[in-house]
């Protein structure tokens, strides 16, 4: 077992980045590591809850799946949020607010990381 820490910078339904970090995440769950995701930048709009698009994945139900499983944790940069005017209410329940404090400790303490 491993842990992996995954950066998100990339917003959802622009590029398939977030899509593809999630896919990467949940197959390596799946394979009993450990999974930590860090969202900034416009990556965290890949966050909100509620979106629903027709016809492509959907963020949400690919989080719900990561979540299902045991050793996942996902947080949003706050500093990226408070300048996007993106407040917690908004998000998928269960994703943290994170800081980049906690985005260094997590690269430190991770096996492996990889940036979306």
């Amino acid at each position: 077992m491993v842990l992996i820490t995954i950066f998100v910078g990339t917003g959802a339904y622009s590029t398939e980045r977030p899509y593809t970090a999630l896919r990467f995440a949940y197959t390596a769950l799946l394979d009993e590591n450990k999974v930590k995701m860090f969202f900034f930048e416009d990556g965290i709009f890949a966050l909100k809850k509620n979106q629903n698009p027709s016809n492509i994945y959907n963020i949400q139900e690919w989080i719900q799946n990561c979540f299902d499983e045991e050793n996942f944790e996902i947080a949003s940069c706050g500093v990226c949020m408070k300048a996007r005017g993106v407040d917690q209410a908004e998000l998928i329940d269960g994703i943290q607010t994170g800081t980049m404090e906690m985005a260094v400790e997590w690269t430190k303490q991770s096996d492996k990381q990889l940036f979306f």
